[in-house]
C-alpha cells in the first residue's frame, strides 16, 4: 500500500477542519473537507481544546525537543576566552575547555565557531596556504641603445611551409626539441570494448581482459623491437666513432712522419745552398774545383728534387683518400641522426624602441660556442650600451662574456632562473619570428639569410606592443 504524504497545513485549513468537526462531529468528514489526514486532526485537537482557534495560528515550538543545546554557561566561557585571547581559534578554545574538564571534550570546534559568530566575535583568518598575489612591475629603458635584450633561437636547416616549426631550447648547452604528437585517427585501448552495447557485462569484461593481455604482449614485443633497434643503432654509432678515432690517429701519425720528412728536406736544401755558396766563392777566388764534382752534385740534387716532387704527389693522393674516408664516416653518422640539422639565430632587440638590431645566423647549430656569440655581438653592440639582458644559458655565462662586458663597459644582467618573463622582450620577439617563419620555406642557410633580412625590415617598420604609439 502506498503511503500518502500531505504537505504542511495552513491556518485556513486548520480552521476549516475544526469548524467542520464542531458542526458534524465526524472526524473523517472534517478531514476530507479540509484535505488533511486524521493524524493531523489528532495532533492539533489538544491545542484546540486548550486555547481554541488562536492555538491553530502557529505551529508548536521545537525547542523542547532539542535538549542538546549548548549550555549558556559554556557559551559564556567561549565568548570570554575569545575576548581575552583574540588570537585563539575555534580548535584552541575547544581544547582549553576540554583541558579544564580533565581532557573530556565539552564542545566541538564548529560549535565554538557558531557561538562566536552569534556574538560577533568570529573573524575568518587569512589562509596561510594561499599565496599573496604578486603584481609584477615592468620597466623599460628610457633611451634607445641603453639596454639590449639578447636570446638564442634554433630553426631547422631546411623547412617546408606545411611542416610545423618545433619548439627548441638550447640553454642547457644541448638542443632539447619538443616531441611531435603522433597522429592517430582513433585511440586504441582495451577499455573501448565497453562502448559495444551488444555485449553484456560479463562478455565485456572478458573482452577487456583479452584486449588488455593482447595489448600488453604487443607493447612488450614493440618495446623489445625498439630496444633491439636502439642497440643496433648504438652499436653502429660506436663502430663509426671507433673508425673516426682510428682515422684521426692515423692522420696524426702521418703528420708526425711528414714533419720529420720536411725537416730532412730542409736540411738537404740547406746543404745545397751551402754547396752553391762555396762554388761561388771558389769562382771569385779563382780556385778550381775538383773535376766532375759540380756535375755529380747537380745530378744528386735533381734526384733528390724528383723524389721530393714524387713524395708531395703521393701526399696529395693520400690526403684525398683520407678526406674521402672521413666524408664516408660523417655521411654514415648523418644517416644515424648524429649530425645536427639546426641553425642558430642570435636575437638582439633594443629594450626601449623594440627595434631588432640584427639576427646573426650560425650554421654550427647545436655546436655553437660562446666565442661565436661574442664575435657576432661585437659587430652589433651600440657604443651607448649600459645593460645587456640575457638568460642563464651556457652561451651567456661563459667567461668570455664577462670579458666582453668588462671590455665594453656595460653591465651583463642575468635574469632569475625559471623566470623567462624577465627577458620577455626577446622571448616575445622569438615567438613573433617563428610565427612569421611558419609559412616560409628554405633549403639552405643562404635562403634563410634572405628571409631574415626581409623579416627585420618588416618588423622594424611597424608599431610594437608596449610602446606609447601602439596604445594610441
Amino acid at each position: 500500500m502506498t503511503r500518502i504524504h500531505y504537505p504542511r497545513t495552513t491556518v485556513s485549513q486548520r480552521e476549516l477542519l475544526f469548524k467542520t468537526w464542531e458542526a458534524t462531529k465526524d472526524v473523517a468528514k472534517a478531514c476530507s473537507t479540509a484535505r488533511v489526514s486524521e493524524r493531523t486532526f489528532y495532533n492539533w485537537k489538544p491545542r484546540f481544546e486548550t486555547a481554541g482557534y488562536e492555538a491553530l495560528e502557529q505551529f508548536a515550538s521545537h525547542a523542547p525537543k532539542n535538549p542538546n543545546r549548548t549550555p549558556e554557561k559554556i557559551a559564556q566561557e567561549v565568548i570570554e576566552m575569545r575576548r581575552q585571547n583574540g588570537s585563539w581559534g575555534k580548535q584552541r578554545i575547544a581544547d582549553e575547555l576540554a583541558k579544564k574538564n580533565n581532557w573530556i571534550p565539552v564542545i566541538s570546534p564548529n560549535t565554538v565557531k557558531r557561538i562566536l559568530q552569534d556574538a560577533g566575535l568570529w573573524f575568518q583568518p587569512e589562509s596561510k596556504s594561499a599565496k599573496a598575489r604578486f603584481e609584477p612591475v615592468s620597466r623599460t629603458a628610457e633611451m634607445p641603445s641603453q639596454s639590449l635584450n639578447v636570446d638564442l633561437c634554433f630553426v631547422p636547416a631546411e623547412h617546408e611551409n606545411e611542416v610545423k616549426l618545433p619548439a627548441v631550447s638550447g640553454s642547457s648547452g644541448r638542443l632539447v626539441v619538443e616531441r611531435a604528437k603522433s597522429e592517430v585517427d582513433e585511440a586504441d585501448y582495451p577499455g573501448a570494448v565497453f562502448a559495444n552495447e551488444q555485449l553484456d557485462y560479463a562478455q565485456a569484461m572478458l573482452a577487456f581482459v583479452a584486449a588488455s593481455k593482447a595489448k600488453g604482449e604487443a607493447t612488450a614485443s614493440q618495446k623489445a623491437a625498439n630496444e633491439t633497434e636502439k642497440l643496433s643503432v648504438q652499436a653502429q654509432k660506436r663502430l663509426l666513432r671507433q673508425q673516426e678515432r682510428a682515422l684521426a690517429l692515423e692522420r696524426s701519425q702521418i703528420r708526425a712522419r711528414r714533419r720529420q720528412e720536411n725537416a730532412v728536406w730542409q736540411s738537404l736544401r740547406s746543404q745545397r745552398q751551402a754547396q752553391q755558396a762555396a762554388r761561388k766563392q771558389q769562382l771569385e777566388t779563382g780556385t778550381r774545383p775538383v773535376w766532375g764534382s759540380k756535375k755529380a752534385q747537380d745530378e744528386q740534387w735533381r734526384q733528390l728534387r724528383d723524389q721530393r716532387r714524387q713524395q708531395l704527389k703521393q701526399r696529395h693522393q693520400t690526403d684525398e683518400i683520407w678526406r674521402q674516408k672521413r666524408l664516408d664516416i660523417r655521411a654514415a653518422l648523418s644517416d644515424l641522426g648524429l649530425v645536427t640539422s639546426w641553425i642558430a639565430v642570435l636575437v638582439v632587440v633594443d629594450n626601449c624602441t623594440r627595434q631588432c638590431l640584427g639576427l646573426p645566423l650560425f650554421v654550427a647549430g647545436s655546436n655553437l660556442t660562446a666565442e661565436m656569440v661574442v664575435q657576432a655581438l661585437l659587430i652589433l653592440l651600440p657604443p651607448e650600451l649600459q645593460f645587456l639582458i640575457t638568460d642563464r644559458g651556457t652561451h651567456f655565462t661563459a667567461n668570455i662574456f664577462d670579458q666582453l662586458a668588462e671590455g665594453h663597459d656595460f653591465i651583463h644582467v642575468l635574469i632569475a632562473r625559471h623566470r623567462p618573463q624577465s627577458n620577455g622582450i626577446a622571448e616575445r620577439f622569438v615567438r613573433t619570428f617563428k610565427e612569421w617563419l611558419a609559412d616560409k620555406s628554405w633549403q639552405s642557410d643562404q635562403e634563410l639569410t634572405q628571409l631574415l633580412a626581409y623579416f627585420i625590415a618588416e618588423y622594424n617598420d611597424r608599431p610594437h606592443q608596449g610602446l606609447p604609439t601602439h596604445r594610441r
